[in-house]
């Protein structure tokens, strides 16, 4: 096969091309053709690219097919990086699948693809087997690892995926990178990692996500192979997950866990005992209990500085008070280097190589945090609502990524294209490319191939309070339950704090009979499979819910924003972002907290219309998207679609578009 012909994007994405005639009720979209043609493009090129894809266009085959082309042609191999795990699951399991035998069986040949995951989701054979010899497990945890023990057996790969076992349990055998001995290990043959490793060297296409990705990049990219290019799906979340990812956190949590390794009050195994000098096991166990002690101290000091109305401090100034946990925790770590040897049993040095990486990278981060000598930083504390006084934690993140993303990504790949629904504003891709730093790029915006003149109806509660107004909340559940039981249920409400999704729950409550799952009685998963197993029900979530949720069909007739999704303004991140956009003599609301809502805004319509045949209402119950000059930016930046400004319009319209669907 030639795969150079300028043609054979065409032949195969073509009305009556090689996927029309191999894929079963195939529908012909032009724009996944134009995206087809836009990958090859860039990739022949050795450029970088950004396609906005609407809804519908087949994007995932636009970008893989092209992909494999190129990997056949030239060798090279090609990472494709996904926001979440299940978009990796549905990658391999469906897409991918797909694709192989799409060209084993049109074209005659093969190519091979691996998913990549994160160490800890996978079993460490040596550390079972050393842990089952030592009597680590009691019976009924042993019958729980039976399946694991059978899979080890099998010398397969296998994932934490494929078993169902507690994550308590799972963290006593997955893989540890401090302990792990690679291809001396003696069970190195049968490792799950080691096999995965290997698939990874071996294969076209890599399949991550974008933590795992930037996780690469913090550790100086020695986790991963090399690749050469690299494709984003879902690239409007890069920025905030690649800041999180370079960044650290400290909590009293891990120096707990830390500290535990070695030493806990009460425990008579503890690894301590294995010091053999008296007086030095003796300073160890002090040193032990004063980390514990100033831990806690330190932590509550943090917590008391965060405002009782808030759960975030942004930090300005190093902390006056880390130094009492700093001295112990060296003196700690001093003692346990001077001991080494006495730590020579297999399980007891797996334990204290553990320790010891986790205790020295806590050591370092509280040595950042109180000299704050990361400069393009932003610190802050966090601490937990309703928790424990040492609930609080130490964050630390780059302000910015876009030098970082121009040296380690796109100056590093031949290539690097970032795809997805929602990445243009004002119709075009200034925002995003500046603030993920891109350069040699083409870019390309695609319209949605549905019909949302015919499918979709805006309707703005103009009427109704601003979202800061006292009062609002009942307003808004007013107005959600007047749409959801226009619609007979099956709606799905979007707000952006959890407060605001409390306040209105207990208002609706009382307002529909209709059930209602939250995100704020349950988590996502656990919402989102309860609203499918019961038909006309409601669910209400948060910031992953704008995004990260397929409900096609008739299981959402209604999408409710409860108001413009802007970052939270006080925010540490959000406020260092504008004080640098601001100095340098921009204006930060226009330049970044619009953009930024607009293309969150773009996500949340999206989750309305999946399908071609899927009709309904998307209600903004917002009224600056109406009052203010910047609400024109957010309508703007959605597909054309019917516009209305009373509930009784939007039903009416709702009704003829049902019935206009289901006729043609």
């Amino acid at each position: 096969m030639n795969y150079k012909s300028d043609s054979l994007i065409d032949k195969i994405f073509s009305r009556d091309g090689m996927l029309a005639g191999y894929v079963p009720g195939y529908e012909f979209r032009a724009e996944q053709g134009q995206m087809a043609t836009f990958v090859s493009a860039r990739l022949a090129d050795t450029e970088n690219g950004m396609i906005e894809a609407g809804t519908g266009t087949g994007k995932t085959l636009a970008y893989l097919i092209p992909a494999v082309l190129y990997a056949l042609e030239t060798g090279k191999k090609i990472a494709i990086s996904t926001e979440t795990k299940a978009l990796q699951k549905q990658l391999m399991d469906k897409d991918l699948p797909l694709v192989r035998d799409f060209f084993l069986n049109t074209m005659k040949d093969k190519f091979s693809y691996a998913l990549c995951l994160g160490s800890a989701n996978y079993a460490c054979r040596r550390r079972f087997e050393i842990a089952v010899q030592k009597g680590k497990f009691e019976q009924e945890e042993l019958k729980s690892l039976r399946p694991l023990a059978k899979l080890f057996e099998a010398e397969r790969l296998f994932t934490r995926f494929d078993l169902r076992i507690s994550n308590r349990l799972w963290t006593q055998v997955n893989r540890e990178p401090e302990i792990c001995g690679g291809y001396r290990c003696p069970y190195s043959g049968d490792c799950p990692y080691q096999k995965a490793k290997k698939q990874w060297a071996a294969a076209d296409i890599l399949v991550m996500n974008h933590y795992l990705f930037f996780t690469n990049i913090a550790s100086a990219k020695t986790y991963l192979p090399r690749s050469d290019a690299v494709i984003f799906d879902e690239a409007h979340s890069i920025e905030d997950i690649a800041s999180s990812q370079l960044g650290f956190f400290l909590s009293n949590r891990l120096l707990a866990d830390a500290v535990d390794r070695f030493y806990r009050k009460h425990r008579k195994n503890n690894l301590i005992n294995n010091i053999s000098g008296e007086k030095t096991r003796v300073r160890a166990v002090e040193a032990a209990g004063k980390i514990i002690a100033e831990g806690s101290k330190f932590f509550a000091k943090a917590a008391a500085l965060v405002p009782n109305a808030a759960n975030q401090l942004r930090l300005r100034r190093p902390l006056q008070f880390g130094a009492e946990l700093l001295a112990p925790l060296s003196e700690f770590v001093d003692i346990l280097r001077k001991t080494e040897d006495d730590f020579q049993d297999e399980y007891m040095r797996m334990e204290y190589d553990m320790g010891m990486s986790r205790i020295g990278g806590f050591l370092e981060g509280l040595g950042i945090f109180t000299e704050m000598e990361k400069e393009d930083y932003v610190y802050w504390l966090e601490s937990a609502p309703d928790g424990l006084l040492t609930d609080c934690t130490l964050r630390a993140q780059p302000v910015a990524i876009a030098e970082k993303m121009r040296n380690e990504v796109f100056h590093s790949y031949e290539s690097s294209l970032l795809v997805s629904a929602t990445l243009a504003v004002d119709k075009n891709f200034t925002f995003i490319g500046s603030r993920l730093g891109i350069d040699r790029n083409q870019d390309i915006a695609l319209p949605s191939p549905f019909d949302y003149m015919r499918q979709a109806v805006l309707y703005i509660g103009k009427d109704i309070p601003e979202p800061n107004v006292p009062g609002f909340a009942k307003q808004a559940a007013m107005a959600s339950a007047d749409i959801i039981r226009s619609l007979n249920g099956n709606c799905l409400l979007l707000f952006t704090s959890y407060r605001m999704l409390e306040d209105v729950r207990r208002e609706l409550g009382g307002m529909v009979d209709h059930r209602i799952y939250s995100q704020g009685d349950m988590t996502p998963g656990e919402a989102v499979e309860a609203y499918l197993s019961d038909d006309n029900s409601v669910l209400m979530g948060t910031h992953s819910f704008w995004q990260g949720i397929d409900l096609p069909g008739d299981l959402v007739r209604g999408v409710i924003m409860m108001r413009l999704p802007f970052a939270v303004p006080d925010s540490p991140p959000v406020q260092a972002k504008m004080e640098q956009i601001a100095a340098k003599g921009l204006n930060s609301f226009a330049h970044f907290q619009i953009p930024e809502a607009v293309i969150k805004f773009k996500q949340g319509f999206g989750r309305l219309i999946r399908s071609s045949t899927d009709v309904g209402i998307v209600a903004v119950l917002d009224s600056r998207l109406y009052s203010k000059p910047y609400g024109k930016r957010f309508i703007g930046s959605l597909p054309k679609c019917r516009v209305v400004y009373r509930h009784e319009d939007a039903v009416a319209l709702y009704g003829t578009m049902k019935r206009e669907i289901v006729m043609k």
